[in-house]
């Protein structure tokens, strides 16, 4: 079993620090009883003191009678009771004289010291608490950091491969039409497959740029009022003409519904979940697109028939560099930025996007914009 050493050393320091601030809870409440305890003790020694006192004030003649004892005693022993036997056997008054602590003495004993319990006892829960709260925010924040790294690992190996991919492809076409001899058709299709590589490398650089823009607050919006109707027709087309997928795209659009938003970043929407919508979706798969307006908003869906997402992925998908699965197992092509350019672009919009469970299969990406 492979054990991860910074979990392990968190864990041990965290467990530490727990135990310390419980054991310094404890050690305080047992303190504050030992500390009563000693008072109680000081408070009975104090009653010998005062006997002590008057015994010696009473023979320098300093108190002369009861009167002289009772006014001294209360002046500077407000602590203590003094009584005096009735026993005439007693000769003297000194011999008659018993002093003892106050009952009132004992109790504000006893509430100091569960005053100091209860103090004790609530700073250091309160404390054990926080730093349970503490503990589990930092441990969330560095899963949170690790999680992002690893995205980014995982982005910067699809990247590497995302562009070479392409890069190659178009080198291999060119060289092809420079070494051989090819008749019109064939020219035609290299040409074709060439221009879909560029394209995917120009979507490709077009998304980092404006994932950074968007992290970084710079993406201005320009809205105005816009037919979305021909614009949805006129993306689906640009899209899927130069990649041959025309007769995939099953279009249920409602003709002349106008919203306020800004065009270019809701065509950047579009294109980002009809690429998403391809790369899942088994190969001739149809995808479906719909547009119909609601009662105070449009309602666009785009509808896969791929294996869905299931429900712990769909609360991470639009997360920067997010992508279901690990880069070497993965199939799907992509650079984990398509939906999460998707997400930001639409809460620029303020706009919300809904992500449903497709029957049987697939996965339905549903967007509200306000009219």
């Amino acid at each position: 079993m492979r054990f991860n050493k910074p979990g392990l050393i968190f864990a041990f320091v965290s467990a530490y620090a727990i135990t310390a601030f419980a054991w310094w809870t404890y050690a305080h409440i047992r303190s504050a009883a030992e500390i009563y305890e000693l008072k109680v003790q000081i408070l009975e020694l104090e009653s010998h003191n005062a006997m002590e006192d008057i015994c010696n004030k009473a023979g320098k003649k300093i108190l002369l009678d009861s009167t002289d004892i009772v006014q001294y005693f209360q002046a500077h022993y407000p602590k203590h009771n003094i009584h005096f036997a009735s026993d005439t056997a007693q000769h003297t008054i000194l011999s008659r004289i018993d002093v003892s602590p106050k009952e009132d003495a004992f109790q504000a004993l006893l509430r100091e010291k569960s005053t100091d319990k209860w103090m004790y006892g609530t700073e250091g829960a309160v404390m054990v608490l926080l730093l349970i709260w503490g503990i589990i925010w930092i441990y969330g924040s560095l899963q949170t950091r690790i999680n992002f790294n690893r995205r980014q690992n995982n982005f910067m190996l699809t990247i590497t491969h995302e562009l070479k991919t392409p890069l190659a492809s178009v080198k291999l076409y060119l060289e092809t039409m420079q070494k051989r001899q090819l008749d019109k058709e064939q020219t035609a299709t290299i040409i074709r497959n060439s221009i879909v590589e560029v394209n995917r490398l120009r979507d490709l650089v077009d998304n980092i740029l404006m994932a950074s823009q968007l992290e970084s607050n710079n993406f201005e919006l320009q809205k105005v009022e816009i037919n979305i109707s021909k614009l949805v027709n006129r993306t689906i087309d640009a899209f899927a003409i130069p990649r041959q997928l025309t007769g995939l795209m099953v279009k249920e659009i409602e003709e002349n519904i106008f919203v306020h938003t800004d065009e270019q970043a809701l065509e950047s929407v579009l294109i980002n979940l009809l690429s998403n919508a391809v790369k899942y979706s088994p190969t001739n798969e149809q995808i479906n697109i719909t547009l119909q307006q609601a009662k105070d908003h449009v309602v666009l869906s785009i509808k896969d028939h791929g294996p869905g997402i299931s429900d712990a992925d769909k609360a991470n998908i639009f997360k920067k560099f997010y992508r279901i699965g690990d880069e070497r197992t993965r199939q799907t092509k992509g650079s984990g930025l398509g939906l999460f350019i998707v997400k930001n672009l639409l809460n620029l919009l303020d706009a919300r996007i809904y992500v449903k469970d497709n029957q049987p299969t697939g996965t339905i990406f549903e967007m509200h914009i306000d009219n």
